[in-house]
């Protein structure tokens, strides 16, 4: 089973990318310039020469008339002896001020010594020199615009294919250098050599690569080994010449060489030529047929150039030699296979095509008319050389390229495309409807009667979040009856293989392009089924604030046709616009919700703080105040104080576990039935025991309630408690140095059936205060996480004792809140009571 290597890439591959990129593609574009003034000034001598041998010769060449002629072998160069083309190179090169150059040469087995007089490069030399300039450059820039929009081994191979054409292509000046040459020329067979492995290895590759369980990278890296052994065994060879005769032994090597790469490149056509014949991958299959198309339009006409200028090399039309612009068709075919994903149905590439053929007429045109016309006039005119002009037209043309394909775009498109600006405009209003619908569930199903009728598929799904809280992606769907379905089992989580996928992605994608990826053990089973069961073939990410918020699923398109290059197009602007449309409605959908809620919650708080004391309780005897402060709109915290029937004063406080609503509900049921036992029982301890039967039939195991109640007589003084779990409540007296604390009771409510709770009694005296209160009070920390203790408590307490009981509360909940600061981690609820005198 393959699995997909884009992010694959280990160290050694990411830091020869950055090479690429960075080092090796810019040192190559900056050598273009001197290749370009090169080529303009160098020395013409009218022969092709090969390992030493004249291969042709131009008919009234500087060549031809210093009587040199095909077969003649090169012997010497102005005194120097030529063992070999490097030596050759070295001795004609920088000779650009045309001086004499003196051969001996072996013709017959009898030596000749012959004088050139080299020429400046005429038109047609130079037009076909800069034709291989224009397409080696065009190799370079195209290669290095695929390899930085793309990390996998397809963008890699196809990288290093351009680089090899572009140093090949370019034609690298030469200098009367020994050591330059040497490197230059290895380098130049190396990349001979490694050509016909990096061209297998791309069709092996493209358009997805892939591995099997366990393989490896280095399976890849072995098809460069022949390659690498036949060009060290010739850099070997040609150092050991003068050793021993290696005459047979190069031509051996050199058919070695033949029959590899004759080999590699027959196996790579083989294996292209399989993946175009199949129907099962139409996507892969039209991508071959453009890279088939960019092979022959660019390579025959090259061809046919080449046979041309070596069969007639003196020919007087120049027409032949434009036919090697025709290799700037290889790249782009390729580049255009690579860099679009999806089907390249034919009207795109007939658009593609008519852009570039007119865009390629045009520039044709002005290279006609200002260099053939405007510069031999100003030839005539002034006896200025037509070189300059040359330049400037060839600078002119790299810095006009882009804006002139844009108008040419844009005027193709309006003439002969007028259905794209119409489809544009139907997309538009699409979106533009969608703005006006506020219910997000309304909001999908014109979405997806929309899409239905732009784009035909047979089912459109859309798989969205319901809430930013759920952890899956619900599916809703259409047919062609436009009956809206949500099918049972469609759902997908959002940490899946195909989520995550599509939101690295984020561009439509086709489910044959993601098979590539997904059918792999790393991939989970509900994403690969989701494939086949929902008849996917193409995927559109919703995206939004940089996250996934869902995508669509279109199904096989009505007739059978593939999704185009202009729904693609058309459908990733759409995506983006239809992303933030569903998260702002869903978002406007949670707000309404987020208000109804809290309208609902401050309803309770309200109702809630109905049911505790709303004022301080105060008579001659006493006063007594409470105070509640919730970390929500609603707590679980409760306190409340009476009059019973017989003039004593009863107070309770409690602590349900928990916060927020659940802990709100659990309080409102204990205040009823608090009321309801203290109303029936005298004794706190009996009220206590009833009550926490109660609670343990209400609450779950894990819950409790802490739970404080106090019966005070104003007559005896006289205060009977239970303290049930709660906070100790501190009893203290201005005239006293010591507070005490009323601990009797048991354990918190709700743990424990029929457990016998004990009575607390104890004498209050006038000037004593109690103070009761939860633990809220006490666990508050600050940003050092220190707690407002006890201490800190009873330091409050003592600090504020002449303060009224409604006075205290207030002081003690400010300095606990300005110690805590604005968040708020628990409820926090405290009675304090003042006794004043006795009856």
């Amino acid at each position: 089973m393959a699995r997909d290597l884009p992010n694959q890439l280990n160290s050694f591959e990411k830091i020869t990318r950055l090479i690429g990129l960075v080092l090796l593609a810019p040192i190559l574009a900056l050598a273009t310039i001197p290749v370009a003034v090169h080529i303009s000034q160098k020395s013409d001598f009218g022969f092709a020469v090969h390992k030493r041998t004249i291969q042709s010769v131009v008919p009234q060449g500087p060549a031809d008339m210093a009587g040199l002629m095909p077969g003649d072998f090169i012997v010497r160069i102005n005194d120097h002896v030529i063992p070999n083309m490097v030596h050759y190179y070295v001795q004609t090169a920088g000779n650009y001020d045309q001086t004499p150059t003196v051969f001996l040469i072996e013709r017959n087995n009898r030596q000749h010594t012959l004088t050139a007089v080299p020429r400046p490069p005429g038109q047609l030399v130079m037009t076909s020199a800069y034709s291989l300039w224009v397409s080696g450059l065009g190799f370079l820039v195209i290669g290095w615009w695929v390899f930085y929009r793309r990390k996998d081994l397809v963008a890699r191979n196809f990288f290093a294919l351009c680089l090899m054409f572009a140093f090949l292509l370019l034609d690298i000046p030469d200098l009367p250098r020994l050591d330059y040459m040497t490197v230059k020329e290895n380098l130049r067979t190396l990349l001979q050599l490694l050509l016909p492995a990096y061209f297998l290895r791309f069709f092996l590759q493209f358009p997805s690569p892939k591995l099997r369980p366990g393989g490896s990278l280095n399976r890849w890296r072995v098809l460069l080994f022949p390659g690498w052994i036949i060009f060290v065994s010739s850099v070997l060879l040609e150092s050991f010449s003068s050793i021993i005769n290696s005459e047979q032994l190069s031509q051996a090597l050199d058919v070695l060489a033949l029959i590899y790469s004759l080999g590699f490149f027959i196996a790579g056509l083989y294996i292209f030529s399989r993946r175009i014949m199949r129907r099962d991958r139409p996507i892969q299959r039209t991508k071959m047929f453009v890279i088939l198309a960019g092979l022959l339009a660019g390579l025959v006409p090259f061809l046919a150039a080449m046979i041309i200028g070596n069969l007639n090399p003196g020919s007087s039309l120049p027409q032949w030699q434009y036919l090697s612009f025709s290799l700037l068709l290889v790249p782009i075919s390729f580049g255009l296979s690579i860099m679009r994903y999806g089907a390249l149905d034919k009207p795109f590439v007939l658009r593609i095509s008519l852009i570039y053929g007119v865009l390629t007429l045009l520039v044709l045109g002005v290279y006609f008319v200002v260099v053939m016309g405007v510069g031999q006039l100003l030839a005539r005119l002034f006896s200025v050389s037509t070189y300059p002009v040359l330049l400037l037209v060839v600078a002119a043309t790299s810095l006009t390229i882009l804006p002139l394909r844009r108008i040419i775009q844009t005027w193709i498109d309006n003439t002969f495309y007028p259905g794209r600006r119409t489809n544009r405009q139907a997309i538009r209003d699409l979106g533009q409807s969608l703005t006006s619908v506020i219910d997000p569930e309304l909001v999908k199903q014109n979405l997806l009667q929309g899409l239905m009728d732009l784009f035909h598929p047979e089912k459109l799904t859309l798989f969205f979040s319901k809430d930013n809280q759920t952890d899956q992606y619900t599916a809703f769907q259409e047919h062609l009856s436009h009956i809206s379905v949500n099918e049972a089992g469609l759902n997908i989580k959002k940490d899946s293989s195909l989520a995550l996928l599509l939101n690295r992605l984020r561009r439509p994608v086709f489910a044959e392009e993601v098979e590539d990826i997904l059918f792999s053990g790393e991939a989970d089973t509900e994403s690969l089924s989701l494939l086949t069961r929902a008849k996917i073939n193409l995927l559109v990410p919703l995206i939004s604030a940089n996250r996934l918020l869902g995508f669509l699923a279109f199904g096989p398109k009505k007739g059978g046709s593939l999704y185009s290059q202009e729904d693609l197009s058309h459908l990733n602007d759409f995506s983006l616009q239809a992303g933030s449309l569903l998260e702002s409605r869903l978002l406007y959908k949670d707000s309404l919700q987020r208000k109804r809620t809290e309208t609902e919650l401050e309803l309770a708080r309200n109702i809630q703080h109905g049911l505790l004391p709303s004022e301080p309780l105060e008579d001659e005897c006493f006063v007594i105040a409470g105070r509640q402060e919730s970390c929500r709109k609603v707590g679980g915290d409760y306190f409340d104080y009476f009059l019973r029937k017989d003039g004593t004063l009863g107070f309770a406080l409690a602590d349900v576990c928990g916060k927020g609503i659940p802990a709100a509900l659990h309080m409102t049921s204990l205040r009823v039935a608090f009321r309801q036992e203290a109303d029936a029982e005298d004794l706190p301890h009996l009220v206590i025991k009833r009550l926490n039967n109660t609670v343990f039939k209400l609450v779950a195991p894990e819950q409790f309630i802490c739970f404080f109640y106090g019966i005070w007589n104003p007559v005896s003084g006289v205060l009977s408690y239970c303290n049930a779990g709660s906070e100790q409540p501190i009893l203290s007296n201005p005239d006293r140095r010591y507070n005490q604390y009323l601990s009797k009771g048991g354990p918190v409510l709700g743990v424990m059936e029929d457990f016998d709770y004990l009575q607390g009694s104890l004498l209050l005296e006038p000037k004593d205060r109690l103070f009761l209160y939860t633990d809220g009070l006490t666990d508050e920390q600050n940003p050092e996480d220190e707690f407002f203790d006890l201490t800190r408590l009873q330091d409050h307490l003592h600090k504020n004792r002449e303060d009224t009981p409604t006075e205290l509360l207030g002081k003690i909940f400010s300095a606990i809140n300005a110690f805590g600061g604005p968040d708020r981690t628990d409820d926090k609820t405290a009675i304090s009571l003042e006794i004043k005198k006795l009856k």
